[in-house]
């Protein structure tokens, strides 16, 4: 009896790691905005304070690593009523991801290698989100890794699943720096 327990666990968590690398699909992204409660005062606090000037881009081509109140900040406050505005000048790469995603630690290196090869045109962001569920809840992350490529003036584009280099190239080409 017990066997079938482990064997029915192990199917699940194999057809999980099968739509977490096969669900590859660049979409318009549409922000799911829940409705925050009195508990989450510390993101919503950021995110509702107006923000008079960009914030401090960092064009070192290094994989940077946000908090969900480093994400309002620098990227866009996700519960504002007009929608994602980008923050920042320079276009970015948000990766949603999580340590113990095999997708995610494949795609890890690759864009170490992308942000230093795009250095000073593209910014390269990771949020993990086991440590940031209420911006992974509002943003809608049911699979990951989750891309989404951020330009000014225009809303962001997502992308699931791990890209290899050269499909990512393409990308950032086609969605950030045209």
């Amino acid at each position: 009896m017990m066997n079938c327990k482990n064997y029915g666990l192990i199917l699940l968590i194999l057809a999980f790691s099968v739509v977490a690398c096969s669900n590859k699909n660049n979409v318009e992204f549409t922000p799911n905005v829940p409705e925050i409660t009195e508990s989450q005062t510390a993101v919503e606090n950021v995110s509702n304070t107006p923000q008079s000037s960009t914030p401090q881009e960092d064009l070192s081509g290094k994989v940077q690593y946000l908090t969900e109140e480093e994400f309002a900040a620098k990227i866009t406050e996700f519960q504002n009523v007009k929608g994602l505005q980008y923050k920042g000048k320079t276009p970015c790469i948000v990766d949603f991801y999580a340590d113990w995603c095999r997708p995610c630690v494949a795609l890890s290196p690759i864009l170490v290698e992308i942000a230093e090869e795009y250095k000073g045109q593209i910014i390269v962001y990771k949020v993990n989100v086991d440590k940031a569920q209420i911006l992974s809840n509002a943003f809608g992350i049911n699979s990951i890794p989750a891309l989404f490529f951020f330009k000014p003036h225009t809303q962001p584009t997502m992308s699931t699943g791990a890209p290899s280099k050269e499909e990512l190239k393409k990308m950032i080409n086609d969605l950030l720096l045209q």
